[in-house]
C-alpha cells in the first residue's frame, strides 16, 4: 500500500469516527434539592429539606447524599446531584470522614451535647438549576443522643400572599429574604419576622434587600454568628464566615483558599469583619453591583 493511500484511508478513518461521535447532552434541569440521611452507626435516618438542620448524636457517622428532582423527558425524577463538599463552620465539631460523587460522610464529634456544624456544597457543571441552589451548607445540630433525621417540613415553605400581592413579585420577594436568612442566619425563614422581611422586600425592592439584610446581620451578631471571638489567629475562623456569605449571597464558586489567595477584596473584607463586625461586611455585599447582578435585581 502506497503511503498516499494510506494516508487517504486513515483521513477517512477519522472523518468517519467524528461523524459518529455523539452530540454533546444538554445539562439536567434541577429544580429542587433535599439531603437524605443514612446513619453508619445510629438511628439517624430520613429525607430533610436542605436549611433545615439534620440531628445527629455525639460519635454518630452520618452519610448524606445529595438528591434533587430533575426534568427528564417532561417528567419528574428523583436524582442524584454530583457535588463538591467542604468544611465550612464548626470545624471542631465534625470532620469529613469520606466523601464521593454525590455523598458526604460526616463523623460527628462535638462536646456538651449542643454543636453545630457546617458542610459546605458545590453542584458540577452539569446541572441547570436556579444559583440559590448551586451552593449551600448541610448544617449539623448535634445533641447527646442521637435523634431520627425529620422527614421534610413545610418549613421554609413559601407562604401564601397577601390580598392585594401580585403572585410573582410575591415569590421573587419570598425567594430573596429566604437566600438572606439562610445565607447570614444559617436557617430557613420561618417566623413572622421572615414575612414581614419579605412584605418589605415586596414593597420596597432593593431598599428592602438591603435592609433586610442588615436586620439579620445584627441579629446574627446577636447570636455569635458574626466574627471570630479571638484577637489572634482569627483569620481561619472569619475566612469561613466570609467564605459561605460569598458563595450564599454571590454564588462564588471557589473555595475558602482561592477567595483568599485569588481576591484582594475577599481579604479586605476579611479584616472589616472583624475590626467593623458582620453588618459592615453584609451591607458591603448586598450593596454591590455582583449581588444585584448574579440574583437579577435591579437598580435601587
Amino acid at each position: 500500500m502506497s503511503i498516499r493511500r494510506a494516508f487517504i484511508i486513515s483521513a477517512c478513518a477519522v472523518v468517519a469516527a467524528a461523524l459518529t461521535l455523539p452530540a454533546v447532552a444538554a445539562p439536567l434541569e434541577v429544580v429542587t434539592l433535599k439531603a437524605r440521611v443514612e446513619s453508619q452507626n445510629g438511628t439517624t435516618n430520613g429525607d430533610v429539606r436542605l436549611g433545615d438542620g439534620i440531628p445527629g448524636g455525639i460519635g454518630e457517622r452520618l452519610k448524606v447524599s445529595l438528591l434533587g428532582t430533575g426534568i427528564v423527558n417532561g417528567a419528574d425524577r428523583e436524582v442524584p446531584v454530583n457535588a463538591r463538599f467542604f468544611m465550612a463552620a464548626g470545624a471542631a465539631n465534625c470532620t469529613l470522614a469520606r466523601t464521593g460523587p454525590n455523598w458526604v460522610v460526616v463523623s460527628l464529634n462535638a462536646a456538651g451535647g449542643n454543636g453545630l456544624c457546617q458542610v459546605g456544597y458545590t453542584t458540577a457543571a452539569n446541572y441547570h438549576m436556579k444559583p440559590g441552589l448551586a451552593s449551600g451548607r448541610l448544617t449539623f445540630k448535634i445533641g447527646a443522643t442521637s435523634a431520627p433525621a425529620l422527614p421534610a417540613t413545610t418549613a421554609g415553605a413559601e407562604p401564601g400572599a397577601p390580598e392585594g400581592y401580585e403572585r410573582e413579585r410575591w415569590r421573587r420577594a419570598w425567594e430573596l429574604d429566604a437566600m438572606l436568612f439562610r445565607a447570614i442566619l444559617g436557617e430557613e425563614p420561618h417566623s413572622d419576622r421572615a414575612r414581614v422581611d419579605a412584605e418589605r422586600i415586596y414593597r420596597e425592592g432593593y431598599g428592602g434587600v438591603l435592609t433586610a439584610a442588615m436586620e439579620l446581620a445584627r441579629l446574627a451578631e446577636e447570636r455569635g454568628l458574626g466574627r471570630s471571638t479571638y484577637d489572634r489567629g482569627y483569620q481561619e475562623r472569619d475566612v469561613e464566615r466570609l467564605a459561605g456569605l460569598y458563595r450564599d449571597l454571590l454564588h462564588r464558586q471557589q473555595s475558602d483558599r482561592d477567595l483568599w489567595q485569588q481576591d484582594p477584596g475577599f481579604r479586605a473584607n476579611v479584616d472589616a469583619l472583624h475590626h467593623k463586625g458582620l453588618g459592615a461586611v453584609v451591607s458591603s455585599i448586598v450593596d454591590s453591583e455582583e449581588f444585584r447582578s448574579v440574583n437579577q435585581i435591579g437598580p435601587r
